[in-house]
């Protein structure tokens, strides 16, 4: 009787104990492979299941004051290198330019050309992945068949993709104020990457890609970490949260105005367009202080 007892004790410690130990390892930092999990994010969701920050899509009625800012956010700023590094994609990481590129190569996300002038998003300025890497030298891999000749497939390896002559991106982004929800916010609507090649006179010039609607990417963005510092491997957010909540360093080069001319058309140096930068930001804090200004 007291073996039967006993095995019953046992029994019931047991069934009481796997819950706990599976409950414990669940979210668990190490995974028992020999390794950690891929993100230690401040939240429970996995990396692949995290959504974009959501933020209120005010009615046109309501918008009573908007101006519309181009931005240049240079990677070679400290504060952006989240966004450049790691060159080569390594620990779950990889740049904002190599997710751009592999989410054009598979097809989910649309670029459209780069005009001066405007942005024109339709099927008509869409621009093909294919032109992209024709046109900047990528070079490619092609699986052959080795009986008939045939390719099977193509594919890019991860150290052919331009990254790191990618050093600039602009931005497109609108300041508003919503009358219906008493509010003063800022959203980016679209950004292009900026690369950099030797021209025919040996000298980097710039090329602008091609534009992305910033909504299309947000998803993806989302689910891409980025390393804030190298004092604490444990500082990551994503790169939506980097984007949304401004952390990253910009400048201004042009404003929607009347005659529709960036800042070095109508400022005789640089030291006068940074002025006029610093002018603009300005004014684009003074209006919402004044909002509340009795």
């Amino acid at each position: 009787m007291k073996s039967f007892y006993r095995n019953l004790l046992l029994g019931l410690a047991v069934l009481l104990t796997a819950p706990a130990l599976a409950q414990e390892n669940e979210g668990a930092f190490f995974d028992g492979n020999g390794g950690i999990t891929a993100s230690n994010l401040p939240t429970s969701i996995p990396l692949s299941e995290r959504k974009p920050i959501l933020y209120n899509n005010p009615r046109a009625d309501d918008i009573v004051w908007q101006q519309v800012v181009y931005r240049i956010v240079d990677l070679r700023e400290k504060m952006n290198f989240p966004l450049y590094f790691p060159e080569v994609a390594s620990d779950n990481r990889q740049s904002l330019f190599t997710t751009i590129f592999r989410l054009m190569e598979e097809g989910k996300i649309k670029g459209y050309e780069y005009e001066a002038e405007r942005e024109v998003f339709t099927e008509a300025t869409e621009v093909k992945f294919d032109d992209i890497i024709q046109k900047y030298g990528v070079m490619v891999s092609y699986d052959i068949d080795s009986i008939s000749g045939d390719t099977l497939g193509s594919s890019i390896n991860e150290v052919d993709i331009p990254n790191k002559d990618v050093v600039k991106y602009y931005v497109k982004e609108v300041w508003y104020f919503d009358k219906n929800n008493s509010v003063f916010q800022v959203r980016i609507m679209a950004i292009c990457p900026k690369i950099y090649t030797l021209n025919e006179d040996g000298q980097l010039e710039g090329s602008p890609i091609c534009w992305i609607p910033f909504d299309s990417l947000r998803p993806y963005l989302a689910q891409q970490e980025a390393l804030l510092t190298d004092k604490n491997n444990g500082a990551r957010e994503t790169m939506d949260d980097l984007f949304i909540k401004r952390k990253f360093a910009s400048y201004i080069f042009k404003v929607s105005d009347t005659r529709n001319r960036n800042l070095i058309e109508y400022n005789i140096d640089a030291d006068q367009a940074h002025k006029e930068q610093d002018r603009i930001q300005t004014m684009l804090i003074n209006y919402e202080q004044d909002l509340w200004e009795y």
